[in-house]
């Protein structure tokens, strides 16, 4: 005869998963919740409670301290292009910079690139007139700032943003340009700095425009020459340019032959198109109507 398993008797009771129960009561109840909870509010239906995990990677996050000794998060986002959803992500950052170091966090956008309107601070989740969520955040428009509020400082680091702000001109390029060579730093740095430059330059001027303002000093184009991810950067920011440039005639040649002559809002509109758009319009050219084109150009 086997003798009984003591051990079994031992053996503790599978845990009952009170947390999950008292959901589904819930759920089921929800009138009646939304009585004691929540009054005002009618219930419309169930969604589910998990929530997403994407995975997000801010540009930079720096722990910093204010005069009175109290420590937090800077974290900066820079912006090459406007997006409208960007007081969402840094919100988004910013509560996962909390719940990660629990210290306070206050986030800066520099845009980058000129644009006649750029998202505004604050952040907020509206719900009739009451506000459930707010996030301040601080705005640069760096076309807006002086150069001078770095090009008087020895943080020769930050000279070549000089190509992005307020005032600068080729001339200017290629002053910064010469105070880079100048610069107290090793030389593979300062040719880093000087291929930085021109790849930020060619964001607001014409690659060639650029290339041409540097060919003036022969030393600058030797420290091109000798190569940097930063020049790899420029030098495929003028690859792309000229095929920019390329399709944009194209694009405007093929809707001329079609359509004749074009309207200027349609010239300017082909200006600012992406390489996307001029593929598509030429792909279509022979089927689509002058109002389809238009479209196509955000203009309708």
């Amino acid at each position: 005869m086997t003798p009984p398993d003591h051990r079994a008797k031992r053996e503790r009771p599978a845990r009952v998963d009170y947390d999950q129960a008292l959901k589904r009561l819930l759920t089921r109840a929800h009138d009646g919740l939304l009585q004691l909870v929540a009054p005002d509010l009618t219930w419309v239906g169930e969604h589910s409670p998990e929530l997403p995990a994407v995975r997000r990677q801010a540009d930079i996050v720096w722990e910093v301290a204010r005069p009175s000794g109290q420590r937090g998060l800077l974290h900066i986002e820079l912006q090459n292009a406007v997006d409208d959803t960007i007081g969402e992500r840094l919100a988004d950052y910013a509560m996962r910079l909390w719940v990660r170091e629990h210290l306070p966090v206050r986030s800066v956008v520099i845009f980058l690139r000129e644009a006649s309107r750029v998202p505004s601070s604050p952040f907020v989740i509206g719900w009739d007139k009451l506000q459930m969520l707010r996030y301040d955040f601080n705005v640069v428009r760096l076309w807006e700032v002086p150069q001078e509020r770095i090009l008087n400082t020895e943080h020769y680091a930050l000279w070549p943003l000089a190509s992005l702000m307020a005032g600068a001109t080729p001339e200017t390029i290629l002053d910064v340009a010469e105070r880079i060579a100048a610069a107290p730093a090793p030389l593979e740095e300062r040719s880093e700095l000087t291929g930085l430059l021109a790849m930020l330059a060619t964001r607001r001027l014409p690659y060639v425009v650029v290339q041409e303002v540097l060919r003036r000093n022969r030393m600058l184009l030797d420290k091109l020459a000798e190569g940097s991810e930063a020049v790899e950067v420029w030098r495929e920011q003028g690859r792309e340019q000229g095929r920019q440039q390329e399709a944009r005639t194209l694009t405007q040649e093929s809707l001329e032959g079609r359509f004749g002559v074009l309207q200027g809002d349609i010239v300017a509109a082909l200006k600012r198109a992406d390489e996307a758009t001029l593929r598509a319009l030429i792909r279509h050219v022979s089927s689509e109507t002058m109002e389809q084109v238009r479209q196509r150009l955000g203009l309708d």
